[in-house]
């Protein structure tokens, strides 16, 4: 006699991050549909709220409603402010995730069918079985205990469906298994860590011991690295178990099943030992059991998954923040001199970068500007360049001389012992139209005269980076700043820039783009040069950090 197909409401997520994933509606309890991994429904994308929306039975028909969202939810087109109604096949959309809602989607017709059906990702909160129809009393004892089995299968699986951290679910788990076998006196689950070796995360050794708790050692290790090994499950009797059983006394069955990823890798194993006097495991048992192993697995890779982009998420808050704190470190404006024009460009590789860049008015009409250079990249050079801004200023402020405070800098970044930082530091002093330079193993200013000639200054004077020796002396070169004079400060971002054919942009082509580039300010020089820089890396993504500051003299 065939089985009745049933029927159960539900939602299908129609688009990335979960397309796919078909979410059962259960009148008992409500969904909650989000980001976080609280939710029963997870859509990890970063448009929708951590609570988004949640779906539930009103009495009388399933409702979402919209849990004051970002970005709203809308059913059919129109968004809502209230909680909704919801019809057979009616298009819901949590802002740009679409999903569609069943009211009465067929489950199938075989309660087996599950089981041999593709598995849709988990997600929390999603039932990935259907309701097992009843069985009639007088059904015949295969079928009650195939009954029972898929029972304790669905609780598995809702359990594995509902939570995110796997490791504390095994446990449970492996209590399921005992109830599913009565046989069952040793179960062990391990799992394979960074190293490849495993590592029980829940072990029952006795039918006493219902905690599931690590209170033994694992006994079954030959057996589970041949498994692990192998990749596939295997049945072992007393006769052939080679001192893997733990029952001197009385025969005994092993089984032992891979847990499995979506790839088919072997994540670690679960192994059941059975009392022969109750009856020893079959091939039956042995896929059953599999079958829990492959949904371990999936459920493994998921919780994993989920874990990373919430350390992803983390991660890029923390470069936003970092970011916002690096750009309130940087010139808001550019100062305002007599004589003298400003200009700046800032683009990091990265959210956050290791470029940094000042201006400073001291007394008696004097300015300061300087670009610096961390070793390393994005958030580690981020983080030393951003100590080291806050002392360049104090030593600027406190120093008698360009050469003191670079000696001093040099000190301190000796003392951080952090790797070492380029510097090229320019005081003008107005009154005397004099541009001295003092430059710590960074890349020569250029300096483009008013008839077009451009040299490169103090390069010949250079010292070691800071923070290489503590006993380096650094030498300033003086000149005269006159009239028309254009300087710019750069950062290796602009030379090593790198082309698709794998070449370098160069301090010659960048000498000979100053050269051609119409005269007609610093801001449009530097303006001139970062569209150089794009047009020759042809699209690809910068390497590295991109700085310039310039300033020119324009009168008298």
């Amino acid at each position: 006699m065939g089985a009745v197909g049933w029927c159960m409401p539900s939602v299908v997520v129609l688009a990335p991050p979960a397309k796919g994933v078909r979410c059962l509606l259960d009148p008992r309890r409500e969904i909650l549909v989000g980001r976080d991994g609280t939710c029963e429904l997870v859509l990890a994308k970063r448009s929708i709220s951590r609570k988004h929306a949640r779906l539930f039975f009103d009495g009388e028909c399933f409702c979402i409603e919209d849990l004051q969202s970002a970005n709203g939810t809308f059913v059919n087109g129109k968004r809502i402010t209230t909680a909704t109604p919801l019809k057979d096949g009616d298009r819901i959309n949590l802002y740009d995730v679409p999903l569609v809602f069943h009211l009465s989607e067929t489950v199938g017709d075989d309660p087996l069918a599950a089981l041999e059906s593709p598995l849709p990702p988990m997600t929390g909160g999603i039932d990935l079985a259907p309701v097992i129809p009843p069985v009639a009393e007088d059904s015949s004892p295969d079928l009650k205990l195939m009954r029972g089995r898929l029972q304790h299968l669905m609780e598995i699986t809702r359990r594995f469906g509902s939570f995110l951290a796997v490791d504390q679910i095994l446990p449970r788990v492996l209590d399921i298994l005992f109830e599913m076998f009565p046989q069952a006196t040793l179960g062990e689950i391990q799992l394979v860590d960074a190293e490849g070796r495993l590592n029980p995360v829940a072990l029952k050794h006795g039918r006493d011991d219902d905690s599931g708790l690590l209170t033994h050692m694992p006994v079954g290790n030959n057996l589970s690295q041949q498994v692990l090994k192998s990749g596939e499950p295997l049945l072992k009797f007393d006769d052939d178990a080679n001192g893997e059983s733990v029952l001197d006394e009385v025969s005994s069955t092993l089984m032992c099943v891979p847990v499995l990823g979506q790839s088919r890798t072997a994540l670690g194993t679960i192994l059941l030992e059975g009392n022969d006097a109750a009856g020893s495991f079959t091939e039956d048992d042995l896929e059953m059991v599999s079958v829990v192993g492959v949904l371990a697995g999936q459920a493994l890779e998921y919780a994993r998954a989920h874990e990373q982009l919430l350390k992803f998420d983390q991660t890029r808050r923390q470069l936003d923040l970092s970011r916002q704190i690096q750009l309130r470190m940087l010139p808001h404006a550019q100062p305002v001199v007599s004589g003298l024009t400003f200009a700046a460009h800032y683009a990091p590789a990265d959210a956050v970068g290791g470029d940094f860049y000042f201006f400073d008015q001291l007394p008696e009409d004097r300015i300061v500007v300087g670009v610096a250079d961390a070793s390393g990249k994005s958030l580690s050079a981020a983080l030393k360049v951003a100590q080291f801004a806050a002392e360049v200023r104090h030593c600027i402020a406190t120093a008698p001389t360009v050469k003191t405070a670079l000696a001093s800098l040099n000190r301190y970044v000796v003392e951080m012992d952090e790797g070492f930082i380029t510097f090229c530091l320019c005081l003008i002093d107005m009154p005397r139209h004099f541009l001295t330079v003092v430059n710590a193993g960074h890349l020569p200013p250029l300096r483009r005269r008013a008839n077009g000639e451009v040299e490169e200054l103090g390069w010949e004077r250079r010292g070691l980076p800071l923070g290489i020796s503590i006993a380096e002396i650094f030498h300033p070169t003086t000149v005269e700043l006159k009239v028309g004079d254009e300087v710019l400060l750069y950062t290796d971002g602009v030379t090593e820039a790198m082309s698709p054919q794998q070449g370098l942009f160069g301090r010659p082509r960048l000498r000979q783009i100053v050269e051609s580039t119409p005269r007609t300010g610093i801001a449009e020089l530097i303006a001139a040069v970062v569209a150089e820089v794009e047009k020759f890396r042809g699209g690809l993504p910068p390497s590295d950090d991109c700085c310039l500051l310039g300033f020119s003299r324009d009168r008298v």
